[in-house]
Formats: C-alpha cells, sequence, structure tokens
C-alpha cells in the first residue's frame, strides 16, 4: 500500500493542478459569479472549483474500497454526493428550480440511511426520518455558508483534520485516512480559494461537503466511533449561523430560496471586515473553543449536553449581537 506520507501531499498536488485547470475551464465557458446587490464579493469570480474536490475524494475512496479499508456500505453512502454534486453543477450554469434540487436531495438522502442506517439511538420510524432531515439540511447549511472567499474550504479542511486526529488516537486508522485525504482535497482546492479567491467552490463542492460530513457524523456515531454532540460542536460555527439564520427569515415570513446577506459572516463582511479576516477568525475559533471543547466531551460524556448547551447559547448570543450591527 502507497505509504500516507507519499499519498496525502500526491492528492493535494494533483488536487492544486486540477482546480486550476478547472479555473481556465470555466474562464473558457464564461462561468462567472456575478456581483449584484446581495453579493460579498465585488468582482466576476469563476466558479464550480470544488468539482477537484469530488472527482479527488470519490477517487479516495475507490482506492479505499479496493484496499479493504473501508466498508461497502460506507463506500455506496459516501458516493451518493456524487449525484449531490452534479445537480450542484447543474445549478452552477443553469440554475435549477429549488423544488428539483429537493426533490435530489431526498432521494439521495434515502439511499444514505439505507447504506448507513439511521439516528442508531432511536427506533427506525424516528431514526431514519430525523436522520434523512440532517443529511439534507447539511447538504443545504453548507451551501449557504459558502460565501465569502475561503470560509466553506477552510471549515471543511478544519473538520476534516480533527477528525482524522480523533480517530487516529482512538485506533481507527483506516477512517482517520479517510479523513486525511478529503482534508488533502479540500487543501489544494483553498490554494486557489483562499482571500482574494481566484475561483469559487460554487454549488458543486458546498452541496457535495455537506452530504460528506453528515454520512461521516452518522456513520461513526452509528458505529460507536464518535457521538453526533463531537460533530455538532466542530461544527458550530456552520450550524448555529446557518440554522438561526434560517429561522429567522421563517419568522419574518422571508422566503427560504432567495438570496440574501443576513448570515452572521455575511454581517461582518458588509461591516467592512475582510474575507481574510473572517475566514482566519473562524478557524482560530474552531481551533482554539470548539475543537478543545469537543475533545473535553469524549473525555467526559457525561458533560457532554451540558457542554454542547453552553455553546450553542453562547454562540446564540455572538449571532444576535452581529445580526443587530448596523450593515
Amino acid at each position: 500500500m502507497i505509504s500516507m506520507w507519499i499519498l496525502l501531499p500526491m492528492i493535494f498536488f494533483i488536487s492544486v493542478i486540477f482546480t486550476g485547470l478547472i479555473r481556465l475551464y470555466v474562464i473558457h465557458k464564461n462561468m462567472f459569479d456575478i456581483p449584484n446587490n446581495r453579493s460579498s464579493h465585488d468582482e466576476p469570480t469563476p466558479r464550480g472549483g470544488g468539482v477537484s474536490i469530488v472527482l479527488l475524494f470519490t477517487c479516495s475512496t475507490i482506492w479505499l474500497y479496493l484496499q479493504n479499508l473501508i466498508s461497502l456500505s460506507l463506500f455506496y453512502a459516501l458516493n451518493g454526493g456524487f449525484i449531490i454534486a452534479i445537480i450542484g453543477w447543474l445549478d452552477d450554469i443553469f440554475i435549477i428550480h429549488p423544488l428539483w434540487r429537493g426533490v435530489v436531495h431526498i432521494l439521495v438522502a434515502i439511499w444514505a440511511v439505507y447504506w448507513i442506517g439511521g439516528l442508531a439511538n432511536f427506533p427506525f420510524s424516528i431514526g431514519y426520518p430525523l436522520a434523512m432531515i440532517s443529511i439534507i439540511w447539511c447538504i443545504n447549511l453548507y451551501n449557504f455558508m459558502d460565501g465569502i472567499d475561503g470560509l466553506a474550504a477552510t471549515e471543511g479542511l478544519c473538520m476534516s483534520i480533527v477528525v482524522a486526529f480523533i480517530l487516529s488516537l482512538y485506533g481507527f486508522s483506516n477512517m482517520s485516512l479517510l479523513c486525511l485525504l478529503l482534508a488533502a482535497s479540500i487543501a489544494g482546492f483553498l490554494v486557489w480559494n483562499w482571500p482574494p479567491a481566484k475561483i469559487f467552490m460554487g454549488d458543486v463542492g458546498s452541496g457535495y461537503l455537506g452530504y460528506v460530513f453528515a454520512v461521516l457524523a452518522l456513520s461513526t456515531a452509528n458505529t460507536h466511533l464518535l457521538p453526533l454532540t463531537f460533530w455538532m460542536t466542530i461544527s458550530a460555527l456552520f450550524l448555529c449561523d446557518a440554522t438561526w439564520t434560517v429561522l429567522f427569515r421563517l419568522w419574518r415570513g422571508e422566503r427560504l430560496y432567495e438570496a440574501h446577506r443576513e448570515h452572521a459572516y455575511q454581517r461582518l463582511v458588509q461591516n467592512g471586515i475582510s474575507h481574510f479576516n473572517v475566514t482566519i477568525s473562524a478557524a482560530m475559533i474552531n481551533i482554539f473553543v470548539l475543537f478543545p471543547i469537543a475533545i473535553l466531551m469524549l473525555y467526559y460524556p457525561s458533560l457532554q449536553f451540558q457542554l454542547l448547551s453552553f455553546l450553542l447559547a453562547m454562540l446564540f448570543v455572538v449571532w444576535n449581537s452581529i445580526r443587530k450591527t448596523r450593515a
């Protein structure tokens, strides 16, 4: 088997090169994200760069399965994400009606829970629908949060690395390698997406990453590798900003499928904070706040709900304070 120290840099450099080639292709095809009054960027920017993440991680899962390093059920579940990527790519090109996107998301969520099961601690009638809803929400959540340079890719990179580290620490080296290969695929794309971004991830990449992380979370929870509270903690910035913003817009009677700039990260940019500073701040919060709390939960499982509740309450206070700032 190829050494991890050869495999990971290889995936990273292929991702860098492939993203650059995709950038040339989408520029040739005139696939630009054109700024409007609801955008958080000022210049037309190529989109669709997430294709490199999708193809490289898909190839990685094929290789891992052929090496008997991941199960057939996980392999099938993860690669349902390829359908999410296809509908995302089509949306990047043509703009697909939200109804059709929703139908695809539901069908792929059904596929995923068929292979990995619902929420293990709940009966079928509750666990399977909840698992499906969680997957569908994660797909859209990640899409909502991919609105400024580097943010979604940095979040994905941080999450992949910390999960890989914990799984390796617990002796689950195969699953750890899976997450490291995902991290390497994202890191290569991030070279081009780091502020100021030369290409955007697009729906093809953001929806795919949301799906993959949802599948990994459910799979590791159902196999008792990592609890869902751990995943909720390490993804708390995205989870809270997206969920509370959607609930706030519902409360105001707004149409959820319409573009807006009401997420906390968007509000920060509107108030003059650069994309770089918002993205690097999110990374620092992940590394120095969320990840230590998540690790603490693993060592003191009796405190996991108290810790998670306290964290969510604190983040709500911060989110609400940012929401009230003048934009």
